[in-house]
């Protein structure tokens, strides 16, 4: 019964909580702002970024400053609802676990430019007592070995040792580090759904967590085969091993495709209702669309409350993502009928 009442909570908040999210009316009202804090001024209205704005000067807030603020309020609703169900569930910790991985990298790129400062400025200090490692260590490591013991009692140091083997920082390959921590994210995630859900839950998770790693693969075909030159089968070895629609037919015949719209057509990515084609520079705003879309019919029409956070949260971080392009809109003086386009609705 208290799972039932807890789920039944979380769906609730959500659902008012997304209710007040941004309209496309609201990010037109934006886009014809002048500066950041006219922009932070519009949000501080919306009822939804009241109180996570509520201390922000207008006159003095800069777009590292309001990105962060907006990040930390993703962190912060994410708390409020885990906070109604007290199970040890393991699957709701996706978000420490992403979190994590993306400090390593940054930490990593910091590293490698022999730059700490950067790193203790910018460090996401709400994240400091919900992460496995300390963030402090790993804001004072300088070179691997260091950040392997800031590491040591996380699965994070098994990951970096395989890739690092004995490499210097400045031969460390970043990519392959990176695809390497991703992969064990989706590990985990995909086994926790596995582990902890059953029927419509599970088949849900499976199917929006499939459609985003399959976005992320997309757009790595598409910038090694076109920016990098790579064969077809050195990028297929460098995908990850998942699939939503995506099937090994189709996808070889993307990845022998010769040219992008023959790539494209390949894919057959575009629906009747799809009035052109994704630009070679836009493909990945075009498969977040995809992303979105599903995430906003899944949270509609879901019942499960992890269904619910899950989408939840990726619809919220689009959303910051869709402010930012905002701001920076904004502050380019770019007309805002060209801002709009850049949009993820």
């Amino acid at each position: 019964m208290l799972r039932i009442s807890s789920g039944n909570a979380i769906l609730a908040k959500i659902r008012a909580i997304f209710g007040k999210r941004l309209t496309q009316a609201d990010y037109a009202q934006m886009a014809r702002k002048r500066d950041v804090g006219e922009v932070a001024a519009l949000l501080k209205e919306n009822p939804s970024y009241q109180q996570a704005l509520k201390n922000v000067s207008e006159t003095t807030v800069h777009r590292g400053q309001l990105e962060a603020i907006l990040k930390k309020d993703i962190f912060y609703k994410y708390s409020v609802l885990r906070n109604y169900d007290p199970s040890d569930n393991g699957f709701y910790d996706f978000i420490i676990v992403r979190l994590e991985i993306d400090e390593i990298l940054r930490r990593l790129m910091l590293m490698r430019a022999s730059d700490s400062t950067d790193y203790v400025v910018d460090m996401p200090a709400f994240l400091l007592n919900h992460t496995s490692f300390n963030l402090m260590d790993l804001a004072h490591a300088t070179d691997t070995s260091s950040l392997l013991a800031c590491l040591q009692n996380t699965p994070y140091a098994g990951v970096l040792r395989q890739c690092l083997n004995g490499k210097e920082e400045e031969k460390t390959d970043l990519p392959a580090i990176e695809h390497a921590l991703y992969m064990y994210y989706y590990q985990f995630l995909l086994g926790e759904i596995k582990e902890q859900f059953r029927g419509k839950t599970r088949e849900q998770l499976e199917k929006v967590v499939l459609a985003e790693i399959e976005a992320k693969n997309i757009q790595l075909m598409f910038r090694l085969k076109f920016y990098y030159k790579l064969e077809p089968a050195e990028i297929k070895s460098l995908l990850y091993p998942y699939h939503y629609r995506l099937k090994a037919q189709r996808l070889d015949a993307a990845l022998a495709a010769k040219d992008y719209d023959s790539m494209l057509a390949a894919l057959d990515f575009l629906s009747p209702s799809d009035q052109q084609w994704p630009e070679e520079d836009g493909i990945e705003p075009y498969t977040h669309q995809i992303c979105y879309r599903l995430d906003r019919r899944l949270l509609r029409f879901t019942t499960s409350a992890p269904v619910a956070m899950y989408t939840f949260l990726a619809l919220r971080e689009i959303e910051v993502s869709n402010i930012i392009t905002v701001i920076e809109g904004v502050r380019y003086q770019i007309p805002q009928e060209e801002i709009l386009k850049m949009l993820i609705l």
